[in-house]
């Protein structure tokens, strides 16, 4: 089956036109999980779902996860996330990552088996308002200059949680030590290799968090922040990144193995809501860290 879609950018993503993710048949679902195999980023807008549509769709590309911030977490559906601002009647947040920045970064790699896929559901979106970007580290990886690509071939990096928040609401979290013990004693210091390879189209893309890096095998850390900078210095150009400017509506769904993101602040006296499934994606169809815990093995 063929898919009419249009390019979100000249080098990569692309929108899916003229499918209802509520009412797939078969055919269509395949098409679309052929096309990510080979697209990192696809945007279906003017989507209507309700939460259990939302898991139902998500659980067809693989095992769902369910965060470690349970205070994010959807009270009837926990493998959704909520990314919001707003509060409850009680005062307390509905969801997390509030109104601010979050900067650029891989999801859960400081995870021992971290989930590579998002799919995000905008259901109210400032207009114009809290951008998202996505870097694609593929096309970063196609474009390394042949002593960054030595540096990393074969070496592996570790990560922590909150080496460095990536927002102001993670900063305000970690000045909770009880929560942040918490966390720590559930997440910890996870190493991956720094090159993926997509088990399907053979394509390498680079695997690291500028962000909660701590080490690099067989570096001092000097040279393992030297090569963080050079390394982040690279990814992010112009020409590798898309901005999408949201509608309510649009469902994004991302291979967290192959793009970093980020979001901007926007203007916390509006509101916004969106919520998130994150996926273990299929190791034989997709490039995955560590495809050699995809038995089940409970871990961080």
């Amino acid at each position: 089956m063929h898919l009419r879609t249009r390019p979100l950018k000249d080098t990569f993503g692309l929108e899916v036109l003229d499918v209802d993710l509520t009412n797939l048949d078969d055919e269509t679902f395949d098409a679309i999980y052929k096309l990510w195999q080979q697209e990192p980023l696809l945007l279906f807008r003017r989507q209507s779902l309700t939460e259990g549509e939302h898991v139902a769709y998500s659980r067809r590309f693989g095992d769902l996860d369910i965060l470690v911030r349970d205070d994010m977490l959807s009270p009837k559906h926990p493998e959704i996330i909520y990314i919001t601002g707003l509060k409850r009647e009680d005062g307390t947040p509905l969801g997390g990552l509030g109104s601010y920045e979050v900067y650029w970064h891989h999801d859960q790699i400081y995870r021992q088996r971290p989930a590579s896929g998002s799919i995000f559901y905008a259901l109210e979106m400032p207009e114009n308002d809290g951008r998202t970007s996505w870097c694609n580290t593929k096309l970063a990886y196609d474009t390394l200059p042949d002593d960054l690509r030595q540096q990393i071939e074969g070496r592996r990096a570790t990560a922590k949680y909150a080496l460095k928040a990536e927002s102001s609401t993670q900063r305000d979290l970690a000045k909770d030590a009880a929560t942040m013990k918490k966390i720590h004693d559930r997440t910890p210091p996870a190493p991956h290799d720094m090159v993926l390879i997509n088990p399907v189209t053979g394509e390498k893309s680079i695997y690291f968090d500028p962000n909660k890096t701590i080490a690099i095998d067989g570096m001092s850390e000097a040279k393992t922040r030297e090569l963080v900078d050079a390394l982040t210095g690279h990814i992010l150009q112009e020409r590798f990144i898309y901005t999408q400017t949201w509608r309510n509506g649009d469902v994004m769904m991302w291979d967290n193995a192959r793009l970093w993101h980020r979001r901007e602040a926007f203007d916390q006296t509006l509101p916004r809501l969106a919520k998130r499934t994150t996926i273990f994606l299929r190791g034989k169809d997709f490039a995955v860290p560590e495809p050699g815990l995809e038995s089940g093995a409970k871990v961080a």
